[in-house]
């Protein structure tokens, strides 16, 4: 089920279960309305986030891996996920991630995890080779 919303009209939308499977925000999408996606659209698919800011999606990501058993597909554009938060997250989804477009930039280094070594460890629990998305430089 495809559903295409408009900004003002999430709030609404994300307070009770929903049938959803592909969830794609085209614009800016809040912290909050990431958070009731991953405890409100169980059949959850594909998720793509074009942006959000510079608030750090790490308790929306664990959320939605936790509670979305089928999600399959993740694309994440202009936002920000710490490397930890990001590895925790494919370890949780495992190999049925079939499509992960992650941006080299949404991923923030921290104590654990940077941005030369975060392909390994996720390579290894998608159980194939995975590296970053990177912005061409022309």
């Amino acid at each position: 089920m495809y559903f295409f919303l408009y900004e003002d009209e999430f709030g609404p939308f994300f307070r009770d279960e929903v049938p959803v499977t592909h969830l794609y925000f085209g614009s800016s999408v809040s912290k909050e309305v990431l958070g009731r996606v991953g405890l409100t659209c169980p059949r959850l698919v594909e998720l793509v986030v074009c942006a959000n800011g510079l608030r750090p999606l790490d308790e929306e990501l664990i959320r939605i891996a936790e509670r979305c058993r089928q999600l399959s597909a993740i694309g994440l554009g202009e936002c920000e996920v710490s490397c930890s938060a990001f590895v925790e997250f494919v370890k949780m989804c495992g190999g049925r991630l079939t499509q992960l477009s992650i941006m080299e930039e949404v991923l923030v280094p921290d104590n654990k995890y940077g941005p030369d070594d975060i392909h390994w460890e996720v390579s290894k629990h998608l159980g194939r080779v995975w590296f970053p998305d990177m912005m061409p430089t022309w």
